[in-house]
């Protein structure tokens, strides 16, 4: 019998299973713990009958604890009881981090907290701390609950809401996405199938569970196919990455997931006489996903790693790419097994005018493919005309099918911006990923963010393209550019230079930066403006704040040391950037 919920996927593994482990999990202090499906089912079974006795059908649940088995038990007894699970990470320290989560808790308007002992009296802290005492917080592990047989199957299924899933937003908060029962088993059957999950087949890693990389693949994915999923915390792989790979190594772990930042960590971090002694060959996916696009994937740390390890038994095979898109649940496009994974050279002059093409001079930017394109589910469109372009073409990547999720989280207007749209020949139903990417020789690449896009000339221009190339070339240490004020077809520069400069000496720097533009990227009206250090903005992940650059200088507010902009531009009103929020909807029209 097909499943129709996340409920019925599980129940029947517990019918098939009941003694098997679901879960394993290696704590901080290195102790094991385990729970087989049957006691797992029991255990969110009374949960979930006591959620049923104060929630309502599709409320929603804030779910704060640490990776674990108290977790996994929440998240089940959400959906056996018909409310909608929303993870989130245990407080931080920091603004920011508390900030985050507090937003999280007010736009889904939570009507409880579910957390665990250990960590109950620090979210009571966050919760009084922000002002948020209507939450009702409960330690799950240290409670009694309602005896099973008041508890009543769910209904939920299908097309209706799993999960609430937080994502950051395109002003960079957080943006809550609905995902679908039948979601979540479409992508965690494509998981399966790809990477060869089912009976008793052992997944594991570190990624966090508020995440949907770890929510789903690590997770979910093994659960739903009749694996075991063996965790770990992920503040235990940064603090020492080698436990990561001992826990594959001791349990026999065939399938596990990272960003390129854990290979990376594994790279810097571990030695050789920590690689003594360990035995990764049976590891069979050890799977790239990039999921922001903010920075293609670094191939070289993904080599790197393969040399490493080599020493411990891994196969150059067994590294895979993938794409992955929160609004697609999780894997959009998945890595071709059977053959290691390789990066391509492409060229660079090329690519500035958003063409990919491959070249032999290694001296171009080397690429990840990140997984083969599922036809017709992913198409590669012209920002400006909504046309799908050919293979070699760069342009915004657009996905549909099954795995898309209904929308965003009480965001009318955005999901009308980003969900439903319909091609320039008629396709409709994809969802915007506000990734750049092209398709070479059936492959995916992702090379950069919408965010960056802004129309020149009736083109479009990757502003983040245009910023690396001009800091590339050594004399300038930082810029931001963007349309001119007054003018669309003009380029505006604000860039500091690499040392201190006089009204006298600044001609040359101008002249290099014009000459990139108009030699690289065609572009041939371009104003410069050289600043003082501090002065170009950056957000809190290290990328140019471009609107915010934009606003001061438009406002006069940038402490400069030269400039070739006619004083008038300074005083003319902000408009919204493309690329940003705001303009987003009427970037194809």
């Amino acid at each position: 019998m097909r499943n129709e919920s996340i409920f019925d996927a599980i129940v029947e593994q517990v019918e098939e299973r009941p003694c098997q482990n679901a879960v394993v999990l290696e704590d901080g202090d290195g102790r094991e713990h385990h729970i087989g499906y049957l006691e797992l089912h029991l255990l969110a079974t009374s949960l979930a009958a006591w959620l049923q006795s104060v929630c309502r059908p599709g409320d929603r649940v804030l779910l704060c604890y640490p990776t674990g088995i108290e977790f996994t038990r929440s998240l089940l007894a959400c959906l056996y009881a018909d409310v909608v699970p929303v993870p989130v990470p245990l407080p931080g320290r920091t603004d920011h981090h508390l900030s985050t989560i507090t937003g999280i808790a007010l736009d889904a308007e939570a009507c409880l907290v579910l957390t665990d002992a250990a960590h109950s009296d620090e979210v009571y802290v966050w919760l009084t701390h922000d002002d948020l005492g209507i939450h009702e917080c409960v330690a799950t592990d240290v409670i009694e609950f309602e005896d099973a047989s008041d508890w009543v199957e769910p209904l939920r299924k299908g097309e209706d809401q799993a999960l609430l899933q937080y994502t950051v937003g395109p002003g960079g908060g957080p943006i809550g996405i609905t995902v679908s029962h039948a979601n979540v088993l479409h992508n965690c059957a494509l998981i399966a199938a790809a990477y060869g999950l089912g009976s008793g087949v052992r997944s594991g890693g570190w990624l966090p569970l508020h995440h949907s990389m770890g929510l789903i693949a690590l997770l979910l994915a093994p659960l739903i196919s009749g694996g075991t999923a063996v965790l770990m915390p992920p503040e235990t792989f940064c603090a020492d990455p080698i436990r990561w790979l001992r826990l594959i190594d001791r349990h026999d772990v065939r399938f596990s997931v990272s960003p390129t930042f854990g290979y990376g960590l594994c790279v810097s971090e571990i030695t050789d006489d920590q690689l003594a002694g360990l035995d990764l060959s049976r590891w069979r996916h050890a799977l790239l996903v990039e999921m922001t696009g903010a920075s293609p994937a670094e191939a070289r740390t993904v080599e790197l790693f393969a040399e490493r390890l080599r020493t411990a038994g891994l196969r150059a095979e067994a590294l895979r790419t993938s794409y992955g898109l929160a609004e697609a649940t999780l894997l959009t496009a998945v890595g071709a097994p059977g053959g290691a994974v390789e990066a391509r050279c492409f060229d660079s002059r090329a690519l500035d005018r958003n063409l990919l093409i491959p070249t032999s001079d290694t001296q171009g930017p080397r690429l990840l493919g990140l997984g083969v394109v599922p036809e017709p589910d992913l198409r590669i469109v012209d920002p400006v005309t909504a046309g799908a372009l050919p293979e070699g073409r760069i342009g915004e990547i657009w996905v549909r099918g099954p795995r898309v999720v209904p929308g965003y989280w009480r965001k009318e207007r955005l999901t009308g911006e980003r969900f439903d749209q319909v091609t320039a020949d008629g396709e409709k139903g994809f969802v915007r990923s506000g990734n750049l990417g092209a398709i070479v020789r059936g492959e995916l690449y992702v090379t950069g963010l919408m965010r960056d896009v802004s129309r020149y000339g009736g083109r479009y221009l990757d502003l983040g393209r245009v910023e690396r190339a001009i800091v590339g070339g050594g004399s300038i240490v930082a810029c931001s550019a963007f349309p001119a004020p007054a003018d669309r077809d003009e380029i505006i520069v604000v860039a500091q230079p690499a040392r201190a400069e006089t009204d006298e000496g600044s001609s040359p720097l101008i002249r290099e930066v014009r000459d990139i533009l108009a030699l690289r990227f065609g572009v041939h009206r371009t104003k410069v403006v050289l600043v003082k250090p501090g002065q170009v903005q950056v957000m809190p992940d290290g990328e140019v704040n471009r609107q915010l650059t934009r606003e001061l200088f438009v406002a006069n507010a940038l402490d400069i040391v030269y400039a070739d902009v006619a004083r008038e531009f300074f005083f003319e009103e902000v408009a919204a950037l493309p690329g940003t929020r705001e303009a987003e909807g009427s970037a194809l029209t």
